[in-house]
């Protein structure tokens, strides 16, 4: 079998495949189930208590007298986890 390790700014996984932060990584277990699948990371954006959404967190984007012509997410930070 070949080797896909890979080596990212210093991040050694066993292979280039990460999730992106989205509803798959939303908990440690999914994170764990994806590791176990054989997923070389993936990432949050937010670490800590389960955050309680009291408002969105999505920017509608206004263009040339037309609404909701895009969104803008405001979420930004962003911490990596890996085996």
């Amino acid at each position: 079998m070949p080797d896909l390790t890979s080596n990212t700014a210093g991040i050694i996984s066993p292979n280039p495949f990460w999730l992106a932060s989205a509803p798959p990584t939303n908990s440690g277990r999914q994170i764990m189930r994806a590791f176990e699948a054989g997923w070389g990371g993936a990432v949050w954006k937010t670490l800590g208590q389960p955050v309680q959404n009291v408002s969105s967190r999505f920017g509608g984007i206004d263009w040339r007298g037309k609404q909701g012509v895009g969104f803008n997410n405001i979420e930004l930070i962003l911490s990596l986890i890996h085996i």
